[in-house]
């Protein structure tokens, strides 16, 4: 009977200590030993853990599969760990109990996937020197964060980096740094000015691109739902591939006078489009651009030179029937007086059914 009820005792020992958590810290000596400091008894019980000393991949494995498995763990500081040059590809991908993590100052890269669908992931520091690249969908779809702040080290970071973060309100860059900026929490770079990333959760409704910014880069509006108006200065060059793909109330669209191209699936999947300008600078459209755009009913294009595809391409079509595509006999296709030899001579825009020309100025 004694003996039943010490086991008895520490088995509610043993679940009470899951339900509430321990903080563990562990000092590492040599990569690849910190299994050796993580007893098997306590995996299930550890809530935050703090490590210091040399860590490798191996290591890093071992911590995101224990995380796993026991769904424990929501508290990770490796603020203090050594000779770790990367969080490697896929890391903590799927960790869902993660809600804090704090990186080493060791750390140069944060590889592709590294944090994907962590979406209870709610604090990332990240090494205030050091870090220079975050790859593609490192933090992809994590959903819970709703700010992150770069640091000045930092030169490349993928497009896809904080796709599908749907809370994420503003970025933020640490002071010094000389490759990105943030300006009322919309992320440029310093060289070249572009736009690189729009918070999707920023919730503005009309948005002004700042006067001297020169591209809008790579998706960096993609899935953007709150967006009703765009405001294109005359800096503004070039739209980058997916920029504005899948904002979807996006109603109005007039392009500035200064783009002179647009990249492929540009604003596909907006289908609150209804009207669009393209300036007299346009000289190139990209593949599907304005695919799954369907409710178009008036195309306004003020070049007399009409704007050229990629053989084997279209702005506006896809071969595919089953995917909704702009109707040449209902939408409108208003060009410059005098140059309806041109756009009639062109594939591209001799589909469309009904065109007529205005007066340039006018």
């Amino acid at each position: 009977m004694i003996k039943e009820m010490v086991i008895m005792a520490s088995s509610l020992l043993f679940a009470s200590n899951i339900l509430a958590g321990i903080e563990k810290t562990v000092s590492t000596t040599e990569i690849n030993t910190l299994k050796t400091q993580l007893p098997m008894a306590e995996w299930g019980t550890i809530n935050k853990l703090t490590i210091s000393g040399p860590l490798c991949d191996k290591d890093i494995i071992f911590i995101s599969n224990v995380a796993k498995a026991t769904n424990q763990l929501t508290e990770l500081d490796m603020s203090g760990v050594t000779e770790l040059p990367q969080i490697g590809k896929q890391a903590f991908s799927g960790l869902k109990s993660l809600s804090v993590v704090s990186l080493p100052a060791s750390v140069n890269t944060i590889a592709e996937r590294a944090f994907m669908d962590c979406v209870n992931l709610t604090s990332v520091t990240m090494p205030s020197n050091g870090l220079t690249t975050i790859e593609d969908r490192a933090f992809c779809n994590c959903t819970s964060l709703n700010t992150i702040t770069l640091p000045a080290t930092l030169g490349q970071l993928s497009h896809s980096a904080f796709n599908g973060c749907s809370n994420l309100q503003e970025y933020k860059v640490a002071a010094g740094s000389e490759y990105l900026s943030s300006i009322y929490g919309v992320l440029y770079t310093m060289e070249d000015q572009t736009l690189l990333a729009y918070p999707i959760a920023r919730g503005d409704e009309e948005f002004v691109i700042p006067d001297g910014t020169t591209k809008i880069g790579e998706g960096a509006f993609k899935d953007v739902k709150t967006l009703k108006s765009i405001e294109f200065p005359a800096s503004v060059t070039s739209i980058s591939k997916n920029a504005f793909n899948g904002c979807e109330n996006l109603s109005l669209l007039i392009i500035g006078d200064g783009v002179t191209q647009i990249g492929d699936y540009a604003f596909m999947d907006c289908s609150g489009l209804t009207s669009i300008s393209m300036p007299r600078t346009l000289k190139s459209l990209g593949d599907g651009v304005f695919i799954r755009c369907c409710n178009i009913t008036s195309i306004r294009c003020e070049s007399v030179t009409p704007p050229s595809v990629r053989p084997n391409t279209s702005p506006f079509f896809s071969q595919d029937e089953s995917i909704c595509s702009l109707k040449t006999d209902v939408c409108e296709l208003s060009i410059p007086k005098g140059s309806s030899a041109k756009y009639k001579a062109s594939d591209l825009w001799n589909v469309f059914v009904n065109i007529d020309e205005f007066q340039v100025g006018k």
